[in-house]
């Protein structure tokens, strides 16, 4: 008779070799499986295990567990080993190194497999990929605040830092924590291990290596004790050196440990160390057995005793139990494993979840088909909250595609999203936005305004402050300018740090200022013409047909009537000039080329023209801008300007085209007596009037043309050589895909 103090001889497993009579319930376990032989070499891994690191089966078989490991998580493992060889079974991370590099995070479980003699003579281990956890926790940046593990920090024998799940472990707050003097905080530790934990501090500061993980017992504030492994580690905290404690509380796991050699059926035992919900059947669909998962879900309150019921006899629904009827008859008619599949389940607490179920056929020495091996996971709440996260995206859809106002989600390499307010408002359709590299984006903002932008977001992005309501212009396809107020704020966008802006088109708004500007100094030109010119016309008039009515000399009448009529004339002048541009603010801009304008006026000025010379000389190809009808009179004013104060009698006219990076410079020139620097500054001041009707009308059209207007003189320093005006008009800008 065995010795029931020998766990292991109770089990009858005393070799690997022993525990591979398992190998095909092992081979369909979801979870990665392996066995070890007192060398550390594997003997065997299922087809999970080798899945996971990329490997084949083959391949992993024969070699030592350590060349799928770092330096690092090596030690680890032959830590871990050590305890194993003692008789001990473990659980700990450990990251593996899968054939393509990549590194998977696992917790292992290991159990050691004794001989006859309790002479250590291998052993085996679940394996749980935890890369998910990780991933998700490096991606999401998961706070110490946050994590299910406790953390502290200790610096000159005091905890400097705690988190809420060190706290909860032992019982105290995290204020009672930190208060503590050293004395009574070292009383945490229970009274047998504080010599052990001692002489880890003294050799860590002699540089000698010390275990990690290291074990021992914390005592709660109601008294109980908690087993827990701690990974120490050095860092600067504060400024200071400090060690970081990440501890893990394994009372659970030393207490299932302890079942484990204990445990009279390895099999079950391994069965219950899994997650998921584990059952067997026979090829008539009757349960042969299962693990406790599946036992309590299922209304059994002992997995013995789900032995010969069927799945009509479980807590499962009618049509449940028929389509897991089904899918069992599927495997094995067609000797073929199904897995992913989605169903539902009606479970013994009442509750209704989604499981994601998996069926393997099983298969006697001469590969013949005798039973059927399922698993599955709870996906209960992986589907709520995914169902959660769709209806939100579509509520953020509908609500961002319904917006009157333009958004858009944009990262620093990609425009992520828009709506359909911003597509209507630069003119693009969603097939020509989707092929624009992030440079076409940009090009869409006004050259004038695009390195402001470019900051804007970038600052957004890094969580600097940005201003509210900040203007900038659009450049829609069709080439015209839109004027926005942009709004932006950092968003996380599928995982992915984002900006969201919203843009308020105020380009009516903008247009309706300037042109109630525009309409506010016509008003007083027109008031000023009324007030003086005209007026000044109608005095004489009034003056001359006083005198005339007194003359008796015919001679003298005619003279005075002459200067009526020439004053009339003079006022009908004026007020033409004035209507001239009555249409001005109404009048839209098109695309219009200021080249030909120019030779247009320059030809006609020199047929009515006599003795002027005029030279035109055009430096650029294509000199488009927005303009409108009045193009051509406001070169032509300044052309009749130059000529008509030019009393030389060999009058020359210099015309000339040229560019800058952002626009046109037209430069009209002329050898009269030029303009003094007193009256420059003020020459187009309506207040000062030294400009005339034809100047100020002038400046009005340049500036709906978004131009400026200046005069200069003709030779540098020396006004008496005459003047020129230059004309700035902004260059067309052509977006992307815009012909």
């Amino acid at each position: 008779m065995s010795d029931p103090t020998e766990p292991h001889r109770a089990l009858e497993i005393c070799s690997p070799e022993d525990l591979l009579q398992y190998r095909a319930l092992l081979e369909a376990l979801n979870n990665p499986f392996a066995v070890a032989d007192e060398k550390n070499h594997l003997t065997y891994v299922n087809k999970s295990f080798a899945a996971m690191l990329e490997y084949e089966q083959d391949e992993m078989i024969g070699r030592k567990i350590g060349d799928f490991l770092d330096p690092a998580n090596r030690a680890i493992q032959e830590q871990a080993i050590e305890k194993r060889t003692a008789g001990e079974t473990s659980r700990y991370p450990l990251e593996w190194i899968a054939k393509s590099g990549r590194k998977v995070h696992t917790i292992v479980s290991g159990v050691p497999i004794l001989d006859e003699e309790c002479k250590y003579n291998g052993a085996f281990a679940v394996i749980t990929d935890v890369s998910a956890q990780v991933e998700a926790e490096r991606r999401y940046r998961i706070l110490a605040e946050e994590s299910l593990q406790a953390l502290t920090v200790i610096q000159n024998s005091k905890y400097k830092y705690v988190n809420p799940a060190f706290a909860s472990m032992v019982g105290y707050t995290r204020e009672e924590i930190l208060g503590m003097e050293p004395d009574t905080a070292f009383k945490l530790i229970h009274e047998e291990d504080r010599g052990y934990l001692l002489r880890l501090v003294k050799d860590r500061r002699a540089g000698r290596r010390v275990p990690i993980p290291h074990e021992y017992r914390l005592v709660c504030k109601n008294g109980s004790i908690r087993w827990v492994q701690a990974y120490t580690s050095q860092i600067v905290f504060e400024g200071r050196p400090a060690t970081q404690v990440l501890i893990i509380d394994v009372t659970e796991a030393k207490e299932a440990q302890k079942r484990l050699r204990e445990s009279q059926e390895m099999f079950r035992i391994v069965m219950n160390t899994v997650p998921q919900f584990v059952f067997w059947k026979d090829l008539e669909s009757v349960y042969l057995g299962c693990n406790e998962n599946f036992a309590r879900v299922a209304g059994v309150e002992d997995p013995d005793d789900i032995q010969g019921m069927k799945d009509t006899d479980l807590a499962w629904r009618e049509e449940e139990a028929a389509r897991l009827r089904r899918i069992d008859r599927r495997v094995i008619e067609s000797d073929s494993a199904e897995h992913g599949i989605v169903m539902t389940q009606h479970q013994a607490d009442g509750s209704d979840v989604w499981i994601e179920l998996s069926v393997v056929p099983l298969h006697d020495e001469d590969g013949k088909v005798i039973a059927v091996l399922g698993s599955y996971d709870d996906i209960t709440e992986k589907r709520r909250a995914q169902d959660e996260l769709r209806k939100s995206e579509e509520k953020y859809r509908n609500l961002a595609e319904h917006f009157l106002q333009s958004i858009t989600i944009m990262s620093e390499t990609e425009l992520l999203y828009y709506n359909q307010a911003f597509k209507n408002m630069i003119g693009y359709s969603d097939a020509e936005l989707e092929k624009m590299s992030i440079s076409d984006v940009w090009n869409l903002v006004h050259p004038e305004d695009r390195a402001y932008m470019r900051k804007h977001i970038a600052d957004a992005l890094a969580n600097r402050p940005v201003p509210h309501d900040q203007e900038c212009q659009f450049v829609r396809k069709d080439g015209t300018v839109r004027w926005v107020e942009c709004f932006s704020t950092k968003v996380d966008f599928e995982g992915e740090p984002a900006v969201q802006t919203l843009f308020v088109d105020v380009t009516d708004r903008i247009e309706g200022m300037k042109q109630l500007d525009s309409a506010k100094d016509r008003a007083l030109l027109y008031l000023d013409i009324l007030g003086h010119d005209i007026a000044q016309q109608l005095q004489v008039i009034l003056n001359s047909a006083a005198l005339m009515n007194n003359a008796t000399d015919d001679k003298m009448k005619d003279s005075f009537l002459n200067v009526i009529r020439d004053s009339v004339r003079k006022a009908s002048r004026m007020i033409d000039r004035a209507k001239s541009t009555e249409m001005l603010l109404s009048v839209p801009l098109s695309e219009r080329s200021l080249g030909a304008a120019l030779g247009t006026c320059v030809e006609a000025l020199s047929d009515r023209t006599k003795g002027v010379s005029f030279e035109l000389k055009i430096q650029v190809v294509d000199s488009n801008i927005f303009a409108d009808q009045y193009l051509e009179l406001l070169i032509t004013q300044l052309l009749v300007n130059a000529v008509e104060h030019n009393p030389s009698d060999d009058k020359r006219v210099w015309v000339t085209l040229s560019d800058t990076e952002s626009g046109f410079i037209v430069s009209i020139a002329d050898n009269g007596p030029g303009i003094p620097d007193t009256i420059k500054g003020g020459l187009f001041d309506m207040s000062r009037r030294y400009g005339g009707l034809g100047l100020h009308s002038a400046n009005q059209i340049v500036e709906k043309y978004r131009g400026r207007i200046e005069v200069h003189d003709r030779v540098p320093g020396d006004h008496t050589k005459g003047a020129e005006f230059r004309l700035w008009f902004p260059k067309l800008y052509r977006a992307p895909g815009s012909l």
